[in-house]
């Protein structure tokens, strides 16, 4: 099936102006790889008739499909041991005391995963807050004074995260037999997230390229191995739409190859551990 040099080019622009990627020349493979199955399944003639059929803003559907096929949806449990590690022992704690300390100003610690995949990361958050509810001698922390909000541009992805279930090598990339034992249930060839975790999470759709001031404001934002992809004008669109739905305070981590694309003097870069962490300040 031929794809021509204009019609790569082409198709790459499409598929910037959907989702923001960023596809060069190197990724030529990559789109005849992921796109040809498309072409076959909608009984297209080829990749021009599909860059045709992508021009028509009525075509959602095949807009969905394309973005669904483009997308990476690479993650794990506990990705960056040393992130989740700040997270837990820094991040959550710092939250649960201006929660505490608001004197009912505040009654919730609202978390968003951006780009959340299949749900690993979620879920991790999910496991974290748990952890920190059960161990609050206090007993005043409980799981309705946290929220995680998880999103991704990808509609499968968002399906299949919301499901909770993955395969014994999903939860061996990442997860400790006590996780497993106490987080997850055990099906015939799958393990599901408990009811606790579940509840705790909820995913949607969403595209980063769109404002996200309805979805906020946040204590903390996970935006990983996202902005890569993009292009620095969008970078710094997203960083600082980012930081204007955080609270005073809020925290944000990006990636370890990603930085403040714009909003370097409106943050504080915090070291915790091996982990570089972002706060907007009070």
């Amino acid at each position: 099936m031929e794809l021509t040099q204009r019609t790569f080019q082409e198709l790459t622009e499409v598929i910037h102006r959907l989702c923001g990627l960023v596809m060069g020349q190197d990724k030529a493979y990559l789109i005849r790889h992921r796109l040809e199955p498309l072409i076959r399944l909608y009984k297209l003639d080829g990749f021009e008739h599909l860059l045709q059929r992508l021009r028509t803003r009525a075509e959602v559907e095949l807009h969905d499909a394309v973005i669904d096929a483009v997308t990476t949806q690479e993650t794990s449990f506990f990705r960056d041991h040393a992130v989740f590690k700040a997270i837990r022992e820094h991040v959550l704690p710092d939250c649960a005391t201006k929660l505490l300390g608001s004197g009912g100003r505040r009654h919730r610690i609202r978390t968003w995963s951006a780009g959340s995949a299949t749900g690993q990361e979620a879920y991790s958050l999910a496991m974290l807050i748990r952890e920190l509810v059960d161990s609050d001698s206090s007993k005043k922390l409980t799981d309705d004074k946290f929220s995680i909000l998880a999103t991704d541009i990808s509609g499968e992805a968002i399906v299949a995260a919301q499901t909770g279930r993955y395969s014994q090598a999903e939860v061996s990339r990442g997860l400790s037999e006590g996780q497993l034992k106490n987080h997850f249930k055990r099906e015939t060839k799958h393990w599901t997230a408990g009811e606790p975790l579940r509840r705790l999470v909820h995913f949607r759709r969403f595209n980063l390229l769109h404002s996200p001031t309805e979805l906020g404001p946040f204590d903390l934002i996970l935006c990983r191995n996202v902005l890569i992809y993009f292009d620095e004008s969008t970078r710094k669109k997203i960083c600082s739409a980012l930081h204007g739905i955080l609270h005073d305070g809020g925290w944000l981590v990006l990636g370890s190859a990603e930085s403040l694309y714009g909003v370097e003097d409106r943050m504080e870069a915090i070291h915790v551990g091996k982990a570089v962490l972002y706060r907007k300040p009070h």
